[in-house]
Order: structure tokens, then C-alpha cells, then sequence
């Protein structure tokens, strides 16, 4: 029996689920922020359900918490969740990379070469956003090639969360300069087969993520006593 796919357009929710993550990827929701679904789907246009409805997906991803006394706020991320995102990220993203240069990796190294050349073009346009988004598709291109749809699926528990982490960190040009050094030599070292020498270096990246967080942290709470200063 043939069957004509069908093709349905996003439903409300759907549309606000994506709205909303990106917004807190992105930054435009701040980490901690409150927030309320009357705020919200004033904000989108639609009315409360698809709000509440794309709300509970992003805690089913942590990326809000929702507590019936004090309502609805964007997750923070504390100190020690930075180290247990990172050793996951090491778990999975190791995983894959060596399961790409057991087998045939030429795809990989196809999509990786392309995100490289775009990251680079980014970097000279100064378009931080641009690059962000394109860090997340290199990191993508391992998971996607492995051919491990396990690894696949824990990837998307916390891709939002990086996604999170990736915009808060990379806000200094020094930082996003290191990262597409890093990025770069990446590429080359899948090209070329070099499998310890990538996982040595994909390891350190992970771990300099969180602690260019922590950095931007650090920077958030100086301003913040400064402009406590400056009102006393």
C-alpha cells in the first residue's frame, strides 16, 4: 500500500518551543530570569496553552525550572553541573570521533571542512552569532557521522545546555579566536587520521568551555558589584 506523506505545518507550541530555546541559547532570556506564560504569550503573540505546552518541554530539557510556588524561571547552571557537562560531552563527543576514524570518515571531514571555511568567514565579518551557531553544527558533524543513534539521542539532552554555556563564553575575541584555532586544527587532524592527537585537543576544548564560563561569570559578578558601587 502506497501512502502520500503528509506534510503539516508547525503547531503553535512548536513554534514557541524553538522561539523560546533559541532566546535562551542566544541569551535574550537570561540565566535565572523569572518568567510567566501571560508574559510570554503576550510577548509571542499566541495565547497561554502552546506557551505552557513549550514550556514544559524546556524542563524536560533543564532549560527552565518550574516550581509551583515560585513559578517559572531559566535554569542557572551551577558550579559543579559545569564539570558534569563537560565529562559528558568528553564521553560522547571522544565516542564518536573514534567510531569516525575506525571507519570511513571522508562525509565527516567533508561537513567538518565546510563548517571550518564558514567559521572562518564569520570570524572576519565579526559575526559572533553567526560563529556560535556554527561551533554547535562542528561539534553536530561528529555526533551525526558516528553512526550511533544512542550517542545521537544523549548528545540531545544537553545540546541545549552547551548551546547555553557556548554564548555566555565566547563574548571576548580572544576567546573565539582560540576557538577557531582549535576548530581548525580539529578538521585538520580528522583529515589526516590522526585519532590521538584529536581527541587530546577535542578533550582540552570541552574543558576550556567551562572554564571560559566560569570566566564570563566571574566577569558578570564584577560588573554587578560595580554597579552596586555606583548607586551607594
Amino acid at each position: 500500500m502506497d501512502l502520500l506523506r503528509l506534510n503539516r505545518p508547525e503547531s503553535l507550541s512548536e513554534m514557541a518551543l524553538r522561539e523560546l530555546r533559541n532566546a535562551i541559547i542566544e541569551g535574550r532570556l537570561k540565566l535565572g530570569d523569572q518568567v510567566s506564560e501571560i508574559r510570554l504569550s503576550k510577548m509571542l503573540g499566541i495565547s497561554k496553552t502552546p506557551v505552557r505546552e513549550a514550556l514544559q518541554e524546556l524542563r524536560r530539557e533543564g532549560l527552565v525550572q518550574i516550581d509551583p510556588q515560585r513559578g517559572t524561571s531559566i535554569f542557572r547552571i551551577e558550579e559543579a553541573e559545569i564539570d558534569q557537562i563537560a565529562e559528558f560531552r568528553r564521553l560522547l563527543e571522544l565516542a564518536a570521533a573514534r567510531r569516525i576514524m575506525a571507519g570511513d570518515r571522508s562525509e565527516a571531514c567533508r561537513r567538518m571542512r565546510i563548517v571550518v571555511n564558514d567559521m572562518h568567514k564569520a570570524l572576519a565579518d565579526n559575526d559572533f552569532a553567526a560563529y556560535r551557531k556554527l561551533d554547535a553544527q562542528f561539534h553536530l558533524v561528529l555526533i551525526e557521522c558516528c553512526g550511533n543513534g544512542y550517542i545521537r539521542d544523549g548528545y540531545g539532552l544537553i545540546a541545549a545546555k552547551i548551546g547555553a554555556l557556548r554564548t555566555r563564553a565566547h563574548d571576548d575575541r580572544h576567546v573565539v579566536d582560540r576557538s577557531l584555532g582549535a576548530h581548525t586544527m580539529l578538521c585538520g587532524m580528522l583529515e589526516t587520521g590522526d585519532e590521538q592527537a584529536f581527541c587530546t585537543l577535542l578533550s582540552r576544548h570541552i574543558e576550556n568551555t567551562g572554564r571560559d564560563y566560569r570566566a564570563w561569570l566571574e566577569r558578570q559578578g564584577e560588573g554587578a558589584a560595580r554597579a552596586r558601587d555606583a548607586t551607594t
